[in-house]
């Protein structure tokens, strides 16, 4: 029962570091050059896969820092929902259901 204790401590860390979590996107933001009549500019834009389906997302160069901050918590909103996947199995191996 102590193990069980400890797991749903450890998860609920978990769920209220999400929840204080600020605004996130899923995907990678992308800096490209694109040429156009002999100059080249630079253009940016955020990539997205979803149902197996790239999506592209143009950004504007003044997003451009809020999207990499988005892009970078979207990460770890990945890594913490792959914890409490890993926490809830083991709760459900000692036994555990509501």
């Amino acid at each position: 029962m102590n193990e069980v204790k400890q797991l749903l401590k450890q998860r609920a860390g978990l769920l209220k570091e999400i929840q204080k979590m600020p605004i996130w996107v899923n995907g990678s933001v992308i800096e490209s050059i694109r040429k156009y009549h002999g100059k080249e500019t630079p253009f940016y834009y955020l990539s997205q896969s979803i149902k197996g389906k790239n999506k592209i997302t143009y950004i504007s160069a003044k997003d451009l820092d809020k999207f990499k901050v988005a892009a970078k918590e979207g990460l770890r909103l990945k890594e913490l929902l792959s914890e409490i996947n890993t926490v809830t199995i083991q709760l459900i191996k000692v036994g555990y259901n509501d």
